[in-house]
This record gives structure tokens, C-alpha cells and sequence, in this order.
């Protein structure tokens, strides 16, 4: 690096740190208040605990509360996650729940690490833009919120690398069972996994779907058919109707909902889906197709929350190490900033007609952003540009 790009990355450094003590402080603190209680972790670890005590995974949160923690009672209805989440939180069922929060954090931490690991691995431990780009991820309010609820998304973030970093070594098997994976715990990607399909990665997506079918069919044998078809059926039109009017809910389908019931939610949802294949579709290369389906994904589920973005860190590191930006590009960027400053959803909060917009905005003009991106020389990107198709 040159002076001015050194002393450039070690005040960004210095600001995460500093970002970063904070939140790791906010983060202990709350284990020592009520907010202990209030987190999505608790949905997998009461599932954990029905699993060994032989209850029904999908009864009411308060009912499992009752049972095995009776703190838990004041947060959740009803479990979201599919049956085979169950299995996750088994062992961590085994702790106390105070502990078994700590443990998932620790574990969430050490999938960031990785991630951001394989992320200077693949564009370059040099790349100014891309280290930048990492130390302000560090810092945005949504890697928090996943951390501080408890959630998957950061796991899920490390395996879509990993199915990525799977698919340019031309190795589909092993890619289609980390992406397996994340269909198994989350119904997440499920776009990625059309663009795949329809770029005849046919290996990669035939294993994906077995594992998918394998965890439910392991579930069904364990805990009874019932219960895998209760999810199916009733669980997930159950938190569906819960967040469908949300204003902090982004997705597609549930903006179209509330905009012009079933048919909008339909129309938009198809919309989104057929614009972001077209975009990939007509990329010029592989890499690119992926980072903007991978964008996608995050508005083409039932249910978006803003913790959801935290599996972009692929798709920003990309864009930002493009070897030129035009005026346009640049205008672009800076727009999609101030789109996803927390501050903005603040105001959200006080206006909630307005509060899912930016979020879906951003998904959109980033996915634009994403197509127009030049691959830079260098020999360390020069692996990120090989054609897999």
C-alpha cells in the first residue's frame, strides 16, 4: 500500500476496533439482563430439549417453556425453524440456557472469522477496497443483531461461501451438500439454486435437494411423520400470517401482500425472481451470476428481516474490487449506503409505511451494481473470474 492508502486502512481500523469493543460489550451485557431472554436462540434450543424429553417441537413456545425453561415464555409463539434444527439444538439442550447462548455466540463468532478469512483468501489479503469493506462489515448493525438474536444467517453466510468456493474448484458434490445444508436449516437460496439448475450445475443441485429430503426423512423416522408434515402444513402459513404485515419485513412476497393481497404478493415476487435471473443469466460470467442471485435470495424468501444481509459479505467484497468505477457506478454506490445506514431504519420506526422500502431498494440497485463489475487483473482474482459453466 502506498502512504495514503495505509494511513487510509488504519483509521478504518481503528474505527472498527473501536465499533467492535462496543458491540462485543452491548453483547455481554445483555447476557446479565432480561434481553437474555428475547433472542431467536431460544427457538432451537426449546426444539433441542423437545427432542430429548420426547415433546412435540411445534407445541407453543410458552407450553415448552413451561416444561423445560420457564423464562423463555415471553418472546415466541411458535418455532419457525424446520424439524431438523431440532438436532442443532440438542446438545446445546444439555447446557444451561445462559451458557448454551454463549456457546452459540462463540460459535457464530468463529463462522465470521472463517468467512472473512476465506473472503481475503479469495480477493486478495492486499486489496485495500475489499479489507475496507470487511472492517466496515464488522461494524454494521445487522452482523449485531444476528449475534445478538442468536441466528443462523452467519452460519448459513459460511456455507454459501463454501458452496462457492466448491463450484469454481469444479468440485459440484461437496458444493451441493453445503448448500443442502443451508436448505435444510433455512429454506434460504432457494433462488441460487434455480440458477444453478438452470446453468446445469445438475450435480450440485440433485445433491443439494437429497440432503434436503434426507434431513426431513431422518426427522420423520425419528419424531414420526406428523411432525414433519405439521411444519410443512400448518408451522410455516402459521409465521407466515404472524410477520406478513410487518413493516420491518422486506421480502418481496409479504411487500406485495400488503400491497395487493395474494395476487401482488405473486406478481412481485415473480417480478423480483425474473429480474434477478435475468441479470445472472446474462452476466458474463459465472462469478458474477452467483453474487447476484446470492443478493437475491435475501428478498425472495417469505419472511426478510435486516439480519439477512448479513450473508452479503460475498457480494460486497466483490463489488468493491472491481478494477474501475464509472461516475454512475460511484453515484450508484454512495445511494446504496445511505440506503442501509442503521439511522435510516430509526426513522422506520416512527414512519413503518417506509421502513421496508430502503432494504428492498438496496437489493435491487445492488444486484445492478453487482452485473456491472469488471474483473481486476490481479492474480489473485484471476480465480474468482474462471468460467465454471
Amino acid at each position: 500500500m502506498t502512504g495514503k492508502r495505509r494511513r487510509l486502512f488504519i483509521f478504518v481500523l481503528i474505527a472498527t476496533i473501536v465499533c467492535a469493543v462496543i458491540s462485543v460489550s452491548r453483547l455481554i451485557t445483555h447476557l446479565f439482563t432480561p434481553y437474555l431472554y428475547q433472542r431467536d436462540f431460544l427457538q432451537f434450543y426449546l426444539m433441542g430439549h423437545a427432542l430429548r424429553g420426547g415433546a412435540n417441537l411445534y407445541a407453543p413456545i410458552p407450553e415448552l417453556a413451561a416444561r423445560f425453561e420457564p423464562h423463555l415464555n415471553n418472546w415466541l409463539d411458535i418455532s419457525a425453524y424446520p424439524p431438523i434444527v431440532a438436532i442443532i439444538g440438542l446438545p446445546l439442550s444439555f447446557l444451561s440456557y445462559f451458557w448454551a447462548v454463549v456457546v452459540w455466540l462463540i460459535f457464530e463468532l468463529g463462522c465470521l472469522a472463517i468467512s472473512i478469512r476465506h473472503m481475503t483468501k479469495y480477493f486478495g489479503a492486499s486489496s485495500l477496497p475489499v479489507l475496507v469493506t470487511i472492517c466496515m462489515y464488522i461494524s454494521w448493525q445487522p452482523v449485531y443483531i444476528d449475534l445478538y438474536l442468536g441466528q443462523f444467517m452467519i452460519p448459513i453466510m459460511l456455507l454459501l461461501i463454501l458452496t462457492w468456493a466448491a463450484l469454481k474448484e469444479g468440485k459440484d458434490f461437496k458444493a451441493g451438500l453445503f448448500l443442502g445444508i443451508v436448505f435444510a436449516i433455512k429454506l434460504y437460496a432457494w433462488p441460487l439454486g434455480l440458477f444453478l439448475f438452470i446453468k446445469r450445475k445438475w450435480r450440485c443441485t440433485v445433491v443439494a435437494v437429497v440432503v434436503l429430503l434426507s434431513a426431513n426423512a431422518v426427522m420423520a423416522a425419528w419424531t414420526g411423520t406428523a411432525t414433519v408434515v405439521d411444519y410443512y402444513t400448518r408451522v410455516g402459513g402459521t409465521v407466515f400470517a404472524q410477520y406478513v404485515f410487518d413493516s420491518h419485513n422486506f421480502s418481496a412476497l409479504s411487500m406485495g401482500f400488503r400491497w395487493a393481497g395474494l395476487p401482488g404478493a405473486v406478481l412481485l415476487l415473480l417480478a423480483v425472481l425474473t429480474l434477478s435471473l435475468v441479470l445472472a443469466l446474462r452476466s458474463k460470467d459465472f462469478d458474477t451470476g452467483f453474487m447476484v442471485m446470492l443478493a437475491a435470495s435475501t428478498i425472495l424468501q417469505p419472511i426478510a428481516w435486516i439480519h439477512y444481509l448479513v450473508t452479503l459479505l460475498p457480494v460486497f467484497c466483490f463489488v468493491v474490487n472491481r478494477s474501475e468505477w464509472e461516475k454512475s457506478d460511484l453515484f450508484l454506490g454512495l445511494l446504496l449506503i445511505a440506503l442501509i445506514l442503521p439511522g435510516f431504519y430509526k426513522i422506520g420506526d416512527r414512519y413503518p409505511a417506509i421502513a421496508a422500502w430502503p432494504p428492498l431498494l438496496f437489493i435491487i440497485g445492488l444486484m445492478f451494481l453487482t452485473i456491472r463489475t469488471p474483473i481486476r487483473e490481479g492474480a489473485s482474482v484471476q480465480r474468482l473470474a474462471s468460467e465454471t459453466a
